[in-house]
């Protein structure tokens, strides 16, 4: 198993964290982001780790890590990241991660373990991580809903009422390998509909559109995201005073 973490956007709503750092890279308690991801793959056994790069790539050199490179990072998104990697969709499957969440090896594990060939993860309790970061978690949250098989049906579209978010996609997929040439031709359509722009998000709907099965593997918080000056300051203030416990993280998760 792969696991694959997309690190190519820089963050610029993180003002001066990221002036001259790519967001992976931007530390929280005094560690980078990127370092809590290896730590929980490790705990959970993969030892095949790759980073798709772009802003800022060689600051990623010191981890000696299988790189990928997208060059068009200023005018495309995480999809397209994703696809800059093709080559690793092989014959062993893949888990992909945002560069800029944090999750505890529970999270990873459950996904791992599923044994659906497509599977996401994603946060049933999302709303308390939400309020803690702003006042009106409508204005930023996505849709996110799933029918009685936990098969997800509609993800990535503007909330208008916390009934279209039944969870929250927190950026951490698994895909196995004998889904790799559907995931790839579907990859292909949207870039010849010039879709490069498109969010990751987007593509998930479009294999749910294309009568791919995408199953929800739910858990109670155990994860953040760091996407502003804000969300840095909110959980630097909580966890140095011994309140990782309401970011739904074990207490010591992020002892130096």
């Amino acid at each position: 198993m792969i696991f694959l973490i997309l690190a190519a956007g820089k963050g610029s709503r993180l003002g001066r964290h990221t002036k001259n750092c790519p967001k992976p890279l931007v530390h929280l308690n005094g560690k980078p982001l990127l370092e809590y991801q290896l730590s929980t793959a490790a705990h959970c056994g993969i030892t095949e780790n790759a980073l798709v790069t772009g802003y800022c790539a060689d600051a990623f050199l010191d981890y000696g890590l299988e790189t990928f490179h997208n060059p068009n990072y200023q005018t495309t998104n995480m999809l397209y990241s994703l696809m800059c990697a093709r080559d690793l969709f092989q014959s062993e499957d893949i888990i992909i991660s945002y560069g800029d969440i944090v999750y505890t090896p529970d999270v990873l594990r459950a996904l791992i373990d599923n044994p659906q060939p497509f599977v996401i993860s994603a946060d049933s309790h999302w709303r308390e991580l939400w309020q803690l970061r702003m006042e009106d978690p409508l204005t930023d949250a996505e849709s996110f809903k799933y029918d009685d098989g936990y098969r997800l049906t509609e993800i990535g579209k503007p909330l208008k009422s916390y009934e279209d978010a039944q969870a929250q996609y927190i950026g951490l997929i698994k895909i196995r390998a004998s889904l790799f040439s559907q995931i790839i031709g579907i990859f292909d359509k949207m870039e010849a509909q010039m879709q490069r722009n498109a969010y990751f998000t987007d593509f998930v709907q479009a294999c749910i559109t294309d009568k791919l099965t995408v199953v929800c593997q739910l858990h109670k918080r155990q994860w953040l995201e760091v996407d502003t000056c804000e969300d840095l300051d909110t959980y630097e203030f909580l966890i140095t005073n011994g309140q990782e416990t309401k970011l739904g993280f074990p207490e010591h998760f992020f002892a130096p």
